[in-house]
């Protein structure tokens, strides 16, 4: 709950400053209608969102990113057949050592006035495939898990992450601060 003090903030915008603290400066994606909320928020940031044909395409360019620089390279699908777009992706990037994350979108989970249409658990689909795989099921939740997921990518041997932002939570009001990474994490290897 947020005190007098304390400003309000979408969930959306709140990833967007996460990503921001993180370093990123391009997101490979196909924008679908379930992840709009996080579209409209890369908008009006310094971010640059690099529009692909397929979820494969975007993934493999990402990983190829991280591949290249050291650095997890970010890409972002819907839910259901656009996030399972990126398993072949993520194998590459698991098993090359190449930090990737992805961000997927997902139906409400707190009251769906669709049911089930098209809901796949993509976080225990990716599971066995990525180093971490999470749901935020909480607005407030966003800095910490961003930044767990770049660390987690990033780290030992990199590999794949991925993150699931449902469309409910991705709408909540937040009061959370961003966490600005320390500067080891942005050191690459030469």
């Amino acid at each position: 709950m947020a005190n007098s003090n304390t400003q309000t903030i979408k969930a959306t915008d709140l990833f967007v400053k996460a990503l921001v603290a993180e370093g990123v400066e391009q997101i490979f994606a196909v924008p679908g209608e379930e992840n709009l909320d996080l579209v409209e928020s890369l908008r009006t940031s310094s971010i640059k969102l690099i529009l692909t044909r397929h979820e494969q395409g975007a993934a493999f360019m990402a990983a190829t990113y991280g591949r290249l620089t050291g650095k997890p390279g970010v890409c972002m699908a819907t839910l259901g057949p656009g996030a399972t777009n990126f398993a072949t992706p993520a194998a590459y990037a698991h098993l090359g050592g190449f930090p990737l994350i992805m961000i997927t979108g997902q139906k409400p989970i707190k009251k769906s006035k669709q049911g089930q249409f098209q809901i796949i658990d993509v976080v225990g689909l990716f599971d066995p495939i990525c180093k971490m795989s999470k749901q935020i099921v909480h607005g407030n939740t966003i800095p910490s898990l961003v930044r767990e997921a770049f660390r987690v990518a990033g780290e030992e041997r990199p590999g794949a992450v991925l993150l699931e932002l449902p469309e409910d939570i991705a709408e909540e009001q937040c009061d959370a601060a961003v966490i600005t990474p320390h500067k080891r994490y942005y050191a690459v290897a030469d």
